[in-house]
């Protein structure tokens, strides 16, 4: 966030998605057997210390994070359902990896253009590209064409709302520069999430 524009801003925004649900919600004390689990495991980490003892305490809050993601996005879905119409998206989706780590947020506007936030951008990639595709309940994935892989962008396609209709989930794939050949996708499924319908 120090160094990064982008990242500041998609923090802010998600803040101002989830700070407003905690006012509602009352403070609850966790169960005496939460502390001991907890005070176990440090006593664990300290008595069995080592070189890699660092990194595991690392990892353990990494996994903690990355596990806190999914709930993160849960929050926003309710959020934006509870908002006044005028703010509403058509579809909302946050995309991640295998490993759980938020990559992208798509928003289905009322003008019907979807709008790609970067939340962490790819590396460069001279001889390839993303290419964006839309899972439906049935049949083979349709193209949504080739995005950006380091910045926001855009999605304005004759007919996208019919190609979203029956769609559930939306996917960015690695392909060859300019997308697949094949009108299918070729390459490895780097992130993906479902899509939650504001409007029905």
């Amino acid at each position: 966030m120090l160094v990064d524009k982008n990242m500041r801003e998609t923090v802010a925004q998600w803040e101002s998605y989830l700070v407003p649900l905690a006012e509602n919600v009352q403070p609850v004390n966790p169960p005496g057997r939460i502390w001991q689990v907890i005070e176990s495991r440090i006593n664990a980490r300290n008595a069995t210390k080592t070189a890699s003892g660092w990194w595991e305490r690392v990892a353990f809050w990494r996994n903690l994070g990355l596990a806190t993601s999914g709930l993160a996005a849960a929050l926003l879905f309710a959020f934006i359902s509870l908002r006044p119409a005028v703010a509403e998206p058509e579809m909302v989706a946050v995309l991640t990896t295998p490993e759980s780590v938020p990559r992208m947020i798509i928003e289905q506007q009322k003008s019907g253009e979807l709008l790609i936030k970067m939340v962490n951008p790819w590396a460069a990639m001279p001889d390839q590209s993303l290419e964006l595709w839309v899972i439906p309940k049935a049949g083979a994935p349709r193209s949504l064409g080739v995005v950006p892989h380091d910045r926001d962008s855009r999605v304005q396609l004759a007919n996208l709302s019919g190609k979203l209709a029956d769609g559930t989930a939306f996917a960015i794939s690695r392909e060859p520069k300019g997308g697949s050949p094949t009108g299918a996708p070729t390459g490895p499924v780097l992130c993906s999430g479902a899509i939650a319908r504001i409007r029905v």
